[in-house]
């Protein structure tokens, strides 16, 4: 579920560098003198006074506001290319001129029609990253899921001895995964409520699970030596770690082996 979340966080990343907030696309066709251009630029910061001056070289015929950003319309009578910066986005007007393209024998009537702005994006740059996230976060949705349901048919034996050989006695805590180890065990086999709970209330909770009674005091010695280099600020060497792991799994193999007993 981690990964999963840190991937979506990627894909949400990737989207906003991708989609940036500065969208300026004047239709391609061509742009004759006296043609209105009708542009729709988007730019949170960019002031009206900015605006006009990165367009001086054209009659600005009208300004819109719009949410964050302007509809601009203008035109030039004057051919040539021109080249408009506004944040990192560079915008090219090439202005023709119709007697150096068109032959006409009548008077030729100028389009007063505005071109149109718009918005567009490289889709396949958005949807293969996308198609990417999809499967990677699929294949560990799919891994997590069958690690749980291979977990779920381990016996709590299996689980237990699983649990033990994946601890490092390098860990700082592992004293405290040990004992956490053995309340899950406990929990699983007598469907008893032990974790989060003192060692005074578990030692409490064993005695009332008749199966353990002869357990019970070997139990509570371990847990209060576990307690005591867990809570005294005693740090425990490798050998004590070694030797409290051990007795408890002799501990458990003992109480497994009085379990076949009870059900012969």
């Amino acid at each position: 579920m981690k990964k999963s979340k840190i991937i979506f966080l990627f894909l949400v990343i990737y989207l906003a560098a991708v989609i940036s907030p500065l969208h300026i696309l004047a239709e391609e066709r061509s742009i004759y003198v006296g043609d209105l251009i009708e542009l729709k630029i988007q730019a949170e910061d960019l002031t009206l006074d900015e605006l006009k001056d990165k367009f001086k070289d054209f009659e600005i015929v009208n300004v819109t506001d719009i949410p964050k950003g302007y509809i601009i319309t203008l035109r030039t009578f004057e051919t040539g290319e021109r080249t408009i910066n506004i944040g990192d986005k560079e915008l090219k007007i090439v202005v023709k001129s119709t007697l150096d393209e068109i032959e006409r024998d009548n008077i030729y009537e100028g389009n007063l029609e505005p071109l149109e702005a718009g918005f567009y994006i490289r889709w396949k740059y958005v949807l293969i990253p996308l198609v990417i996230v999809f499967l990677l976060s699929f294949a560990i949705n799919i891994k997590t899921l069958l690690k749980k349901r291979k977990k779920s048919i381990l016996t709590p034996y299996e689980r237990f001895k699983k649990a033990i050989g994946d601890l490092s006695v390098e860990q700082k805590d592992y004293l405290v995964k040990l004992t956490l180890i053995f309340k899950e065990y406990l929990e699983s086999v007598y469907s008893y409520s032990i974790r989060g709970k003192t060692s005074s209330e578990i030692v409490y909770e064993i005695s009332r699970m008749p199966q353990l009674n002869e357990k019970l005091p070997e139990i509570k010695s371990w847990i209060t030596e576990n307690d005591y280099f867990k809570f005294s600020g005693t740090p425990a060497p490798i050998a004590k770690k070694l030797e409290l792991m051990e007795r408890l799994i002799s501990l458990v193999d003992r109480i497994e082996e009085s379990k076949e007993g009870e059900v012969k």
